[in-house]
C-alpha cells in the first residue's frame, strides 16, 4: 500500500503585498481541494524568480504565478528552468479595472495611486484621464490611507484586489467604486498558473483543477494577439476574452501608427472563430 506521505506535494507561498495575498488566497483554494494533500511551504518574500529557483532546486512541489511574468518571461526568451512545466491555470476573477473615490468629490481626477504596478496599465488610465498624475502603491491598504488623507482623488485597482483584501464591504459605505467594464486589462492579468516540477501528486492535483474555461479565453486573446502582432503598424495589443454560459464577449485595445484602436465583439461561442476574424479584420482596416 502507498503511504499518505507518498501522495505529500510542497506549494510554495511567496511575494509581498497585494500580490501575496492574492496567491495566498489561490494556494489555500488548492490545498483543501477534496483528496489533496498540499503543505504550504512560505519561500519568502521575493517575486516570480524565487519560485522558479524554488521549484529548480526542490524546495517546493509546486508554485502558482501570474500569467503575465511568463508572458513577460516569453518575450525576453528566457526559459522555465529545466523540468519545470505549467501544469493547469485557476478559475480567472474580473480582471478590469475600478476607480474608487470618496463620496461626494469633485469630478475631476489629477492624482491616483494605482495598485497595479504595470506600465501599460498606468498607460491606460492616463489615456481615459489626460494630465493625470500616477504613482504606485502594491500596498492596497496604503493606497486607501492616501485616500483618506486626500494625497490622491482617487485609487485604481480590480475588484478582485478589493475583494482579496476583505476591503469590499468596507468600501461599499464609503466610498464610489466605479467599473471599467470595457478597459481592456494587460495580457494574462488576473491568470494565475500552476507550475510543477515532476512530483506526480501536483501534477495530478493542478490538472484535475484547472479551470477550462479560464485555459479557452486565454487561447483566444494569445491567438487574437498574435495574428495582431504580425501588422507591421500595430505597436501594443491587448485583449479580453470573456465566457458566460454559451455567449462569449471579446475586448481589444490596440495602439499603433494611427494611434489607439479599441474594439469588441459579442456572439455565441460556438462561434468563437468568426469573432476572432472580425476583431482582427476590424484592427487591421483602422491601423
Amino acid at each position: 500500500m502507498r503511504k499518505d506521505t507518498d501522495a505529500m506535494y510542497r506549494l510554495g507561498l511567496y511575494g509581498s503585498g497585494i500580490e501575496r495575498i492574492k496567491l495566498k488566497k489561490a494556494i489555500q483554494t488548492i490545498a483543501r481541494m477534496p483528496g489533496s494533500q498540499a503543505k504550504i511551504v512560505d519561500i519568502g518574500h521575493e517575486g516570480f524568480d524565487a519560485a522558479c529557483e524554488a521549484l529548480e532546486l526542490g524546495s517546493v512541489d509546486m508554485a502558482v504565478v501570474s500569467m503575465t511574468e511568463l508572458i513577460r518571461m516569453e518575450k525576453n526568451d528566457d526559459d522555465l528552468p529545466d523540468g519545470v512545466v505549467i501544469s493547469g491555470v485557476l478559475k480567472r476573477e474580473d480582471p478590469r479595472l475600478v476607480m474608487v473615490r470618496k463620496r461626494r468629490t469633485k469630478d475631476i481626477v489629477e492624482n491616483a495611486v494605482v495598485v497595479i504596478d504595470s506600465e501599460k496599465c498606468i498607460e491606460k488610465i492616463v489615456h481615459m484621464y489626460d494630465g493625470i498624475s500616477c504613482i504606485v502603491e502594491p500596498d492596497i491598504r496604503k493606497c486607501f490611507e492616501k485616500l483618506d488623507s486626500e494625497e490622491c482623488d482617487a485609487v485604481f485597482t480590480t475588484l478582485e484586489d478589493i475583494k482579496a483584501s476583505k476591503l469590499y464591504n468596507r468600501l461599499l459605505y464609503r466610498y464610489t467604486i466605479m467599473d471599467y467594464g470595457e478597459c481592456v486589462p494587460v495580457h494574462g492579468q488576473g491568470i494565475y498558473a500552476m507550475l510543477t516540477k515532476e512530483r506526480k501528486e501536483a501534477v495530478r492535483t493542478a490538472r484535475d483543477i484547472s479551470h477550462k474555461i479560464t485555459a479557452v479565453c486565454f487561447e483566444i486573446e494569445d491567438d487574437i494577439i498574435n495574428k495582431v502582432m504580425q501588422n507591421v503598424y500595430v505597436k501594443t495589443c491587448d485583449v479580453y476574452a470573456k465566457i458566460n454560459g454559451d455567449r462569449l464577449e471579446i475586448y481589444a485595445d490596440v495602439t499603433g501608427n494611427r494611434g489607439r484602436v479599441c474594439v469588441n465583439e459579442k456572439g455565441e461561442l460556438a462561434s468563437k472563430n468568426v469573432l476572432t476574424r472580425k476583431i482582427v479584420d476590424r484592427i487591421s482596416k483602422n491601423m
